[in-house]
């Protein structure tokens, strides 16, 4: 698939081109690592939606905040605070 990008102001094509280079890569080689890299992190809102599927997760024991007091309160008795 080929895919054409008008407009692209020339600050950023200097630097595309900057970057690839630094890589001994050609700026074609360099954007389709780029462009595959970032498509293989999920979107945040595929993110979220992928938590929401998930649903609750705390099945008893402490909670987060239980456990951060815990920890302030032990740090506390270490410094002598």
């Amino acid at each position: 698939m080929d895919v054409l990008i008008r407009d692209l102001p020339a600050e950023v094509h200097a630097e595309l081109a900057r970057r690839a280079a630094v890589e001994d890569k050609s700026l074609r080689a360099y954007l389709r690592e780029v462009l595959t890299e970032h498509v293989a992190v999920p979107s945040m809102d595929q993110w979220l939606e992928h938590l929401r599927e998930l649903g609750p997760t705390h099945v008893g024991g402490p909670t987060g905040a239980e456990l951060v007091a815990a920890a302030r309160a032990e740090d506390d008795e270490l410094t002598g605070r």
